[in-house]
């Protein structure tokens, strides 16, 4: 599970972002609801915590406080408030995204999309939901099977999930994720040898799996892989 502190001082606010995490993120288990400053500071100190909501105006104090006492925070940080003026010190100060009150339910996914890619790209883990999770150098590409999606790994095994393949791909981390076609996303660092001829194709370091590359999105696949 993803660990997530919300740090917010009124209760609609905080029921807000409870409800849509539950709903939209099950991945995300809340260890923490805090509305002073203070509390959050200890709590943040003493526990380890991948995801902070974290509102401005807060009772006793600012969130700023709550950022400034971690100037490299291991734990990404959305700012949730209604004022605009602190956005320029939040994001200096390490925060990940800035969600001007009332934010649409688009924006929170965007927010939060974002800060499971780095926390993927940090912990080196995709977390599936539940207790599920997979490392991520376990896996050799994900493909798409209709409205399921089916992790191939290392050891030969498959993992099939129930959340389509772009699902997945707003959560793999770009440093080593590429969706080279419409049903797959490969990982970058287990390609062993790219052909970009006619029918462009990747070979995977098992020396037997060959996987094709769409041609509209050949140019920045190799791009990425440092072709071009």
């Amino acid at each position: 599970m993803i660990n997530c502190v919300i740090v917010e001082d009124e209760l609609s606010g905080q029921m807000l972002l409870r409800e849509r995490l539950a709903r939209l993120f099950p991945e995300v288990s809340i260890v923490g609801l805090f509305d002073q400053p203070k509390q959050a500071i200890d709590f943040l100190e003493s526990q380890k915590v991948d995801l902070v909501f974290l509102d401005n105006r807060l009772k006793g104090g600012y969130g700023l406080d709550v950022l400034q006492r971690f100037p490299e925070p291991e734990f990404e940080v959305i700012i949730t408030t209604a004022y605009t003026e602190y956005a320029i010190d939040a994001l200096n100060s390490g925060a990940l995204y800035y969600l001007l009150k009332p934010f649409s339910e688009e924006d929170f996914m965007l927010a939060v999309e974002l800060a499971l890619k780095k926390i993927a790209a940090k912990t080196r883990f995709l977390f599936l939901g539940g207790n599920r999770s997979l490392r991520l150098s376990e896996i050799l590409f994900a493909q798409s099977e209709g409205a399921y999606t089916i992790f191939k790994l290392k050891d030969g095994s498959s993992v099939m999930t129930s959340k389509n393949i772009g699902f997945y791909e707003k959560r793999l981390p770009d440093n080593s994720f590429f969706r080279i076609h419409h049903s797959c996303i490969v990982n970058l660092d287990v390609v062993k040898e790219v052909d970009s001829g006619a029918n462009p194709t990747v070979l995977l370091e098992d020396g037997l799996t060959r996987l094709s590359i769409s041609q509209r999105r050949l140019k920045a696949f190799a791009k990425r892989f440092g072709l071009l």
